[in-house]
């Protein structure tokens, strides 16, 4: 009789086991399937658009030629990295892994530079050597961005898409900061236009030195830096104020981002012409959100570009960038771009008054 229950027990545990591992099999095989579907579904063409988006879309591609560096580090090859690569990185004129380790199938290449948090500006100044050794010439402007972050490209080459790359220019998330010009909130994409690399690239080493590089955030270091080249800190907010580029994810982060902001608050949050997210935890649903769902009865977007601006108006707007960056884009072109700004001065205007019109 013992030995009998002792074979029943064994025979329900055998039995019970085989369940568990049946069923745990058919969880992970739907998860799996899912996942395999979703990055299947993000690597087809996007949903169809007006034939005149897309040409516009292309053409915009064309002419605003952007390299995209993104850090990542060695164990996020496989799966951050990744994932930018069959999304938002496939929309790059050039994409390039800055990295520790090469792996030539993703194409990150190794700076030899270790892999820690007070590193990080040595690593992006690195990969600005290497790109400027390499592509300077081939592109206009050069994102930078991280391997947990999505970037809307389209909506980056539309905020370009009128600024000369030959001035010393950049863009990115402003933060508050004891800077004249502010700096770029931590985490969050920028980029810069070409001459600003090429400056950034020709900046003597001593000055990283002297400002202490290691003790000091990535922002901190990019700002001071691009004030000792001449480069200017441009506004990409939108014509309500609102930000395009996020430092932070968005569900329950709103409220520390605003703290951080550069600005006053606008009414309302981010831009719908947004350019980044950081803090991304599926880049396939990102993609499959962006790109692939209609929201039935949408109103139609804009298809019209913006104009470039001709010479005198990229000089004067860049002073007045210099002057004080606490002006939005569209007063600052309404008021500066066509007015008499020097009548202003030799009246005496004090620059609150012209910054503020």
């Amino acid at each position: 009789m013992v030995k009998m229950s002792g074979i029943y027990w064994n025979f329900l545990c055998l039995a019970l086991g085989l369940i568990m591992g049946i069923g745990l099999a058919l969880i992970f095989e739907f998860f799996e399937t899912s996942n395999v579907d979703l990055e299947r579904q993000n690597q087809g063409d996007t949903t169809p658009q007006n034939p005149m988006e897309d040409v516009l879309a292309n053409r915009l591609h064309n002419e605003t030629r952007i390299l995209c560096m993104v850090l990542t580090i060695p164990e996020n090859h496989e799966t951050k990295a990744a994932a930018v690569k069959r999304t938002w990185g496939r929309r790059c004129n050039k994409l390039i892994f800055i990295s520790s380790q090469e792996d030539k199938e993703l194409g990150a290449i190794n700076v030899h530079i270790l892999e820690k948090r007070r590193y990080v500006f040595r690593k992006v100044r690195k990969a600005i050597k290497y790109v400027y050794q390499n592509f300077v010439e081939d592109y206009d402007w050069f994102l930078r961005a991280d391997d947990d972050s999505f970037v809307i490209m389209e909506n980056l080459h539309l905020l370009l898409y009128p600024y000369n790359p030959e001035f010393a220019l950049y863009f990115g998330h402003r933060c508050h900061s004891s800077s004249w010009q502010g700096k770029k909130c931590e985490g969050a994409s920028y980029v810069m236009s070409r001459e600003a690399l090429r400056r950034l690239h020709r900046l003597p080493r001593n000055i990283y030195k002297l400002y202490f590089p290691s003790l000091l955030p990535e922002e901190e270091q990019l700002a001071f830096c691009m004030r000792q080249v001449g480069a200017v800190a441009g506004h990409s907010r939108d014509e309500e104020g609102h930000d395009r580029f996020l430092s932070l994810a968005l569900p329950d982060k709103m409220p520390k981002i605003k703290d951080m902001l550069s600005y006053n608050n606008v009414e309302g949050f981010g831009s719908k012409f947004g350019i980044s997210i950081h803090q991304v935890k599926s880049h396939d649903v990102m993609e499959f959100l962006l790109y692939r769902l209609i929201v039935f009865g949408a109103p139609p977007m804009s298809r019209l570009l913006p104009p470039k601006l001709e010479l005198e108006q990229m000089e004067k707007l860049m002073t007045l960038w210099a002057l004080g960056n606490q002006t939005d884009l569209n007063p600052t072109l309404r008021t500066y771009l066509n007015s008499d700004y020097q009548t202003a001065w030799k009246n005496q205007t004090s620059k609150k008054e012209i910054l503020k019109s």
